[in-house]
C-alpha cells in the first residue's frame, strides 16, 4: 500500500542543531526568565532553546549554520573572528530583517509567509513566546487554566495593549493596595516609631508526658545576615543577628521565649552584649519528623504530632514581630497590643466567614491524598483554607473582594478586553500573595524575608512560618515584583512602542491560546 501523503522538503532541525551554542545561551538565561514574575512554572523551557527549536522546524535544510545562527539573532563573528557571547537571546528580540528572513524562507518552504506553529502543551508558553516573537501564527493550549492565564498575560495582552497598559495596571495595583490597606488597618497594628512587616508563628502541639503545649520549629532564627567583605578583605560585623531563646515554663504548662540580640559569635552562635554565647541549633523543638518538649525533655513522635494535626487539635503560637524603625529592621517580643489585632481578625473572619464561603471566596475544596507532595495533607490540611491562619485567610479574601469591585468600576472606565487584561494581571498579584503568606511560606534569616510556597517542589507545612501583614506589605511587595514584568515583556515582544500595536482583532486571529484538550483544537 502506498503512502499518498505527499512528503515535504527536510527542515533544518532534521540535520543539525548548535547545541553546544545554545548551551551557553541557557546558561545566561539562568533566573532570567521574563516570566518568573506571572507564576512559576516548574518545566518552563528556556526561551533560547525554544527559539531554536521553533525556527528549526520551520526552515528548510540547506539554511547554513552561519544564516541559522543570525536569524536566531546572534552576531556570527565577533572582532576577534570567535562568536560573540555579549548577545543574551532570552532578552534580545528578532530585528525586522530577522523577521523578514524567517518569513521569506518560510513562504519558500510552506508557501505562506506566517505558518501557525501549534503547541498543544503549551505548558509555560516558551514555544508559543518565540513563535510570536517572530509574527508567526501561534496556537497553544494547556488542559492546566494556569497556564492559559499565564500565557495570555505574557503575550496576549502586551501585544494588543502595548506598554500603554502599565499605567493602567499601575493605577489599579494603587487602588487595590491603597483600599486593602483602609480595610485592614485595624487587624495589622503598630506600636509608635514601628511599622510592622512580619509576624512569626509556630505550629504547636500538647506534650503526651507533660501536657504543656510546645512550639514547633527546626530552628528559632530571626536574623544571620551576611557579614562578608569581600574577597582579601578583613570581615567587619556592623549588623546584629537575633534569634528566639525557649524558656520552659511548666508550672504554666507552656513555652515562653527571650529575644536574643548580639554579633556573631564562634561558629553559629550570638555574643550578647554581656560576652555570653547562644547557639539556636542547641534549642530546637523539632527535627526530622519528632519534637521535643522543653519542659520535660521528653520526645513527641511523628505519630503524635499528626494524630493532634488530624484531630484539629494543632495549634499556633506567635513568639516574635519583625518590624521596620526608620530604615533599621529589628525584632521583639509580641506583646498583648498585638494579640488584640489577631484576635479582632479572627471574630471577623468568624462573623462573615458563612458569607464568604457561599460567594465561593474560601477555598474549601479538598487537597486530595497527593504522596510526595502535599505533606501538609498529612498534618490535618485536607482542604485548601487550612493552608492558612485566620488572619491570612482574611486578608486573602479581603483582596479577592477589593479586585471584584475594581473590576466593576473598570467596566464604566474601559472596554472589556482592557478590562479582562488589567483585571488578569491583579489576579496574579494575588496570586504571588496566597504564594507568601501562607503556612507554607517559610522564613529566610539570611534573607530577612518570606520565600515563596513554592520555591519549594513540593507543598510542604511549615513548622515556622511568617505572616506578612496585609495592610499594605504583603500586595506592595508582590505587586512590586510584579508589574515591572509587564513592561519586560512588552521590550521583548517589540510592543514597547504603541504605535507598532497590531489591532487586537488582528492579534485575536495570530495568537489563540485555549484550554482545551489536544484532541480538541480548533483553528
Amino acid at each position: 500500500m502506498t503512502d499518498s501523503t505527499p512528503k515535504r522538503k527536510p527542515v533544518f532541525i532534521e540535520k543539525i542543531m548548535p547545541v553546544t551554542l545554545l548551551n551557553e545561551q541557557v546558561y545566561y538565561e539562568h533566573g532570567g526568565n521574563p516570566f518568573k514574575g506571572l507564576h512559576r512554572w516548574y518545566s518552563r523551557k528556556p526561551l533560547s532553546f525554544s527559539r531554536a527549536s521553533v525556527l528549526g522546524s520551520l526552515l528548510p535544510a540547506d539554511v547554513t549554520m552561519e544564516e541559522f545562527e543570525w536569524l536566531l539573532g546572534l552576531n556570527r563573528r565577533g572582532k576577534d573572528g570567535f562568536q560573540d557571547k555579549t548577545t543574551k537571546l532570552y532578552k534580545t528580540p528578532p530585528s525586522p530583517d530577522r523577521i523578514k528572513k524567517v518569513q521569506e524562507l518560510c513562504e519558500q518552504m510552506w508557501g505562506t509567509k506566517t505558518p501557525t506553529v501549534l503547541d498543544a502543551f503549551a505548558g509555560g508558553g516558551s514555544i508559543p513566546f518565540e513563535a510570536a516573537r517572530y509574527g508567526l501564527n501561534v496556537l497553544a493550549s494547556d488542559l492546566n487554566p494556569v497556564a492559559v492565564v499565564t500565557m495570555k498575560a505574557a503575550m496576549e495582552y502586551p501585544l494588543k495593549f502595548g506598554a500603554d497598559l502599565q499605567q493602567d495596571i499601575d493605577k489599579w495595583v494603587k487602588w487595590v493596595g491603597d483600599e486593602a490597606e483602609k480595610r485592614l488597618a485595624e487587624f495589622f497594628p503598630s506600636l509608635d516609631g514601628e511599622k510592622v512587616q512580619n509576624y512569626l508563628w509556630a505550629h504547636t502541639v500538647v506534650c503526651p508526658s507533660c501536657e504543656s503545649v510546645v512550639p514547633l520549629s527546626p530552628n528559632w532564627w530571626l536574623s544571620k545576615t551576611s557579614n562578608y567583605a569581600g574577597k582579601g578583605q578583613v570581615r567587619k560585623v556592623t549588623s546584629d543577628w537575633y534569634a528566639m531563646k525557649p524558656i520552659p515554663n511548666l508550672k504554666e504548662k507552656r513555652v515562653d521565649f527571650e529575644l536574643i540580640k548580639g554579633k556573631k559569635g564562634k561558629g553559629t552562635t550570638i555574643l550578647t552584649e554581656s560576652g555570653e554565647e547562644y547557639d539556636p541549633e542547641d534549642t530546637t523543638t523539632f527535627s526530622r519528623g519528632v519534637g521535643k518538649c522543653p519542659n520535660c525533655s521528653s520526645i513527641i513522635e511523628n505519630d503524635s504530632v499528626k494524630s493532634q494535626a488530624q484531630a484539629q487539635q494543632m495549634n499556633h503560637q506567635l513568639y516574635a514581630v519583625a518590624f521596620r524603625r526608620g530604615s533599621n529592621f529589628e525584632f521583639r517580643l509580641p506583646i498583648q497590643f498585638d494579640f488584640n489585632g489577631i484576635q479582632k481578625a479572627e471574630l471577623h473572619f468568624q462573623n462573615h466567614y458563612s458569607e464568604w464561603e457561599s460567594k465561593g471566596l474560601i477555598p474549601t475544596e479538598p487537597t486530595g491524598d497527593y504522596v510526595g507532595r502535599i505533606n501538609a495533607h498529612y498534618y490535618g490540611c485536607e482542604h485548601w483554607y487550612k493552608m492558612f491562619n485566620s488572619r491570612q485567610l482574611l486578608t486573602l479574601v479581603s483582596y479577592v473582594e477589593i479586585i471584584n469591585e475594581a473590576k466593576e468600576l473598570m467596566q464604566a472606565e474601559y472596554d472589556l478586553d482592557k478590562v479582562e487584561a488589567i483585571s488578569t494581571y491583579l489576579a496574579l498579584v494575588c496570586d504571588r500573595c496566597v504564594d507568601l503568606n501562607c503556612r507554607l511560606a517559610h522564613w529566610h534569616s539570611s534573607r530577612i524575608s518570606t520565600s515563596l510556597a513554592s520555591s519549594q517542589h513540593s507543598l510542604n507545612l511549615m513548622w515556622n512560618y511568617p505572616e506578612i501583614t496585609g495592610n499594605g506589605n504583603l500586595w506592595n511587595s508582590c505587586a512590586e515584583a510584579f508589574t515591572s514584568d509587564y513592561q519586560n515583556l512588552c521590550t521583548l515582544l517589540g510592543t514597547e512602542d504603541s504605535r507598532k500595536l497590531f489591532n487586537i482583532h488582528s492579534v485575536d486571529k495570530r495568537l489563540q491560546i485555549n484550554s482545551a484538550s489536544a484532541d480538541s483544537l480548533t483553528y
